[in-house]
């Protein structure tokens, strides 16, 4: 079974902690999460994503980010991170 996970608005250090353990709550298992809602991306928010696809690719596990919004893509683009880092695409909305 996937699991689905929604992204806060604000995937800021204040919402990290709490982001980061209900990925983790999730490992073993197939994760969707849901970034449409993601207004405002820190650097701590995505080396969160990044470190999960990561886990979840080791574990053979199927990982992906969906509704990456402006604000997540222009946060990666900033910080020279990949979108496929994070489980996401270029697919969505305008290109990263």
């Amino acid at each position: 079974m996937d699991e689905k996970l929604l992204l806060p608005a604000r995937l800021d250090s204040a919402a990290v902690r709490a982001v980061a353990d209900d990925i983790q709550a999730r490992r073993g298992h197939p994760l969707t999460i849901d970034a449409g809602q993601v207004e405002f991306a820190g650097a701590l928010g995505l080396q969160v994503l990044v470190a999960a696809r990561r886990q979840w690719q080791e574990a053979g596990n199927a990982f992906e980010v969906t509704g990456a919004g402006a604000a997540l893509r222009d946060m990666c683009w900033m910080l020279g991170v990949p979108l496929g880092e994070i489980g996401a695409t270029a697919g969505e909305g305008a290109p990263a």
